[in-house]
């Protein structure tokens, strides 16, 4: 029994230190820089689609409908 327990409790140590040393790691900056951008680009495109989308049913589609239904009306 307690050779079982510890075992648990040196993979559990191992497995805290390890999330210690990622944690207090430094080259990590650039992880953490490259995830902003792409958050950033994720935003950006949101903005953009949404943008695209508002012109588009509010302009570009009744246009073409009254167009469509002249030609045939």
């Amino acid at each position: 029994m307690r050779k079982i327990k510890n075992c648990i409790c040196s993979k559990a140590n191992y497995f805290v230190n390890r999330a210690r040393m990622a944690v207090s790691n430094q080259r990590g900056d650039f992880y953490i820089s490259d995830a902003v951008k792409i958050i950033i680009a994720v935003v950006l495109g949101a903005l953009l689609l949404a943008a695209l989308t508002l012109i588009f049913n509010d302009t570009v589609i009744p246009r073409i409908t009254r167009e469509i239904e002249g030609l045939f009306g």
